[in-house]
């Protein structure tokens, strides 16, 4: 009886994957939504030379400088200690200018899922601490957002600034 219910959860995880990897999208999907699934994710990674306190004041005074607003600040190991868990410092900074957003969300909405703009300040594993962030030319790609060349290059110097200026030392 064992062989039996094997088996069939076998058949079953098999008649999943085979689906899953050839299945048309259904009617309420948009293709160009799925993308990013089968691929791993589109982040920028710059390395610190400073330890994890600095980088995140450096990030913080970084942002501020160029006038955005902090909409958030979200420390994830605060949250994860608040559980009884332990998390390697870990926060995210949630930033924009609604002069900015708002006219790429005129020109495609769905961009409200992204933005406003976030940058991530972790420790690794080994201790480096590095400032992460979404890779912007592949989101708008990703949205077929191809119109908005300009500002897509404005706000990729200013994410390229901006984590330069986090992990200099």
């Amino acid at each position: 009886m064992p062989n039996m219910f094997l088996a069939a959860v076998l058949a079953l995880i098999l008649a999943a994957c085979a689906t899953a990897d050839g299945a048309a999208p259904k009617p309420n999907q948009d293709p160009a939504m799925m993308m990013g699934a089968h691929h791993g994710p589109h982040i920028i990674s710059v390395k610190s030379n400073g330890d994890f306190g600095q980088t995140l004041r450096q990030l913080q005074s970084a942002v501020d400088r160029r006038g955005f607003k902090t909409f958030a600040v979200i420390d994830h190991a605060k949250g994860a200690s608040s559980i009884g868990a332990d998390l390697r410092p870990t926060t995210l900074i949630i930033f924009g200018d609604p002069k900015g957003g708002t006219p790429l969300m005129q020109a495609e909405q769905r961009l409200g899922l992204r933005l406003p703009l976030k940058m991530l300040v972790f420790e690794g594993a080994d201790g480096d601490v590095h400032v992460a962030y979404p890779d912007m030319a592949h989101l708008f790609h990703e949205y077929g957002v191809s119109r908005l060349d300009g500002p897509l290059g404005k706000i990729e110097s200013a994410l390229a600034a901006i984590s330069a200026e986090a992990v200099a030392n």
